[in-house]
């Protein structure tokens, strides 16, 4: 019998075999080069980080039956064009372990593919490892294990004590109940009972209009015919089953749809809806609710290679999920696909205690405490989405909760409304958990005891154009409040950094918000602020091309001063206050209007200081709504020079 080799032999086997080897990829081993992404020595080490460029790699196939294994893996998923996207391949490589190929895509996204060698034969070479094998169907019967599995982990576990549901009484108005026979179904109201219930978290996009209306409410309570219900609806109706749990929440169907009084009233509790769920079902790759979420998986890539002795192998590959990436403080947990646009679902996943993720290559799970997925199912300990507040909130250090909602909001206002009056509402659940914590008042996004830093978020013009971004028909939300506009926007401190301190130029006297309808964190119909501070008279340049950008030129400061609009800004005139004829001034613009140049007196007002002398401030403008007062329509940062000469004014934003 042949004596097995101790690790000093396999290792000097790799260096050996990794010397006559390819010089691009290093034959895909860790070991007998430097990391180029590190640019660290890695000749001892058992893993390590390599950057391949594309045009090289092409050259290199004819070669090398290792690079013709990254061809082929980034032909099979990337797509045919992968041989002219200009970003490098990044190889992550960990001996015994799968290895990752990612690339990024020209339309920004990322493509994670990972090798490995099946789990019944031993790897073709030494340092390749095994990968777990994820089932082909996500209603397996394998699937649905899993899935009991996690739960069953998460509710029996007592260190998963965040997970628990605070407010067990808690009920939505109507539910779903799954249990009839031959696929029966009916709404009902169950006040005053405590059962458990599943929650479907989707995008509405265009599929079925099935929906519970006023007309035909009873009829929904006898019976809701299966035939009727969209693909995804059977499908959260099958999980809701096999998970053995009796019944379903689904909005469009236990929200009376045209009622508006009864929609304000359930948007109000969304936050209590969510958090007293069993789990929540996330569609993540479903585009609306025609699509099925129990569907097949992306077959696996089968690849054929010899080792060095002649011996073929089969080697596979498959697209994997960013959730193997290590998670953002600000996110946390993330997942792939159409849902992660939707702005609803952000609050859904935040105030869940447990959610399966549907992802187009497996079945993930998080809860307040853990994340598991088909492929790892083993818990990870990592940050996840339901646990980004539950912590948070318990402290008692509010400026860290004043910050992690400009977090949130930051990565909200990137996702996509429906309806453009749902802004406030559908993040209204998670201003009630922060409200509940801090005891602040609202005001239309903003919170009344962080105020001054509040104020100087700003639109992300690296992110989204602001001069294509058009305000609003109507009115959503005061000018002062991010809900006004339709941009993505960034926090102060995102621009800044994070532990810099504020020292207020203003002080407040009033603000307030006029809340509508039955939601009281949710829409407005008018608010204002009064407030005291060093104001200036500028004038606001629109130069001839937009990509000079907008620029104040003051008194006070000898230079132009940059400034971050809030959408695109237009010329126009309004009523002269001291006199018959209009006066010249600028207001963000409609649906429809382009950039034009303009040069026009504006109102500057500092709203704080910070540290090496710079200041940061709001552009004012004259309201066309409310006699004597200003609405907001930019931002601006500048040196303290330019405070030289300014007065301070009682002054109304609205």
């Amino acid at each position: 019998m042949p004596r097995a080799r101790g690790k000093s032999s396999a290792d000097s086997a790799v260096r050996k075999r990794t010397r006559s080897g390819c010089k691009l990829c290093n034959n895909l081993s860790p070991r007998g080069h430097a990391s180029s992404l590190y640019n660290e020595e890695s000749t001892t080490k058992a893993s390590a980080n390599l950057t391949l460029c594309i045009d090289t790699l092409q050259l290199s196939v004819s070669n090398c039956q290792y690079c013709r294994l990254l061809r082929q893996s980034l032909q099979a998923f990337v797509g045919r064009e992968w041989s002219r996207i200009r970003a490098p391949v990044c190889l992550d490589l960990l001996e015994g372990s799968p290895i990752k190929v990612s690339v990024q895509e020209s339309n920004s996204n990322t493509t994670v593919v990972e090798l490995y060698a099946p789990s019944d034969q031993r790897p073709p070479w030494p340092t390749l490892g095994h990968a777990r094998r994820i089932p082909i169907h996500s209603g397996s019967d394998e699937s649905f294990e899993f899935a009991r599995n996690c739960i069953k982990d998460c509710k029996s576990n007592p260190k998963h004590g965040a997970c628990r549901n605070s407010s067990p009484n808690t009920l939505p108005t109507r539910l779903i109940d799954v249990q009839g026979k031959d696929q029966g179904l009916k709404l009902v109201e169950l006040e005053g009972k405590e059962v458990e219930y599943v929650t479907l978290s989707y995008c509405w996009g265009r599929g079925s209009a099935v929906k519970t209306t006023s007309g035909n409410l009873a009829e929904m309570r006898e019976k809701i015919d299966w035939g009727t219900l969209p693909a995804l609806f059977q499908d959260a109706v099958t999980i809701t089953r096999r998970l053995n749990i009796r019944y379903l929440w689904i909005d469009g169907l236990c929200i009376i749809q045209d009622d508006k009084e009864d929609w304000e009233a359930e948007s109000a509790r969304m936050s209590d809806i969510y958090e007293a769920s069993y789990v929540t079902i996330a569609a993540d790759t479903c585009e609306d609710n025609s699509h099925f979420c129990l569907a097949h998986r992306p077959k696996r890539l089968r690849l054929e290679h010899q080792n060095t002795r002649g011996k073929a192998f089969t080697i596979k590959a498959r697209k994997v999920l960013d959730h193997h990436e290590a998670p953002e403080e600000d996110l946390a947990f993330r997942v792939q696909g159409p849902l992660r646009a939707r702005a609803w679902a952000l609050q859904e996943n935040v105030l869940s205690p447990r959610i399966l993720h549907y992802t187009e290559t497996e079945l993930t799970f998080e809860c307040r405490t853990t994340y598991r997925c088909e492929c790892n199912p083993s818990p990870s300990q990592k940050a996840t989405t339901p646990g980004l507040l539950p912590k948070l909130l318990s402290t008692k250090r509010h400026p860290k909760v004043f910050r992690t909602w400009h977090r949130i909001v930051a990565q909200y206002t990137l996702r996509k409304l429906t309806v453009a009056s749902d802004k406030l509402p559908a993040i209204s659940g998670i201003a009630k958990k922060v409200q509940a914590a801090t005891k602040s008042a609202y005001l239309a996004g903003l919170w009344r005891d962080n105020l001054v830093e509040d104020l100087l978020w700003a639109s992300a013009p690296h992110l989204e154009s602001p001069h294509i971004a058009p305000r609003l028909d109507g009115y959503r939300a005061p000018s002062f409040s991010w809900a006004s506009v339709d941009t993505q926007i960034q926090p102060f401190e995102n621009c800044k950094d994070e532990d810099v301190e504020l020292s207020p130029h203003i002080s407040i006297a009033r603000a307030s918000c006029t809340v509508f309808g039955l939601n009281p964190l949710g829409e407005v119909t008018d608010g204002f602020i009064d407030l005291c501070g060093p104001v200036a008279e500028a004038t606001l340049v629109a130069p001839e091309h937009y990509k000079f950008g907008y620029q104040l030129m003051t008194t006070g400061c000898g230079t132009a001063i940059d400034v971050s609009p809030d959408s695109l800004l237009v010329e126009d005139a309004i009523e002269n206050e001291t006199g018959p004829h209009q006066a010249a001034t600028v207001r963000r613009g409609k649906e429809g209007e382009s950039y034009k140049p303009f040069k026009v007196s504006v109102w500057c007002l500092s709203v704080a200081g910070y540290s090496y002398g710079w200041i940061s401030g709001l552009v004012l403008t004259k309201s066309s709504r409310v006699r004597g007062a200003y609405e907001r329509i930019g931002h601006f940062t500048c040196g303290n020079d330019w405070l030289i000469g300014t007065k301070k004014q009682k002054i109304k934003i609205v």
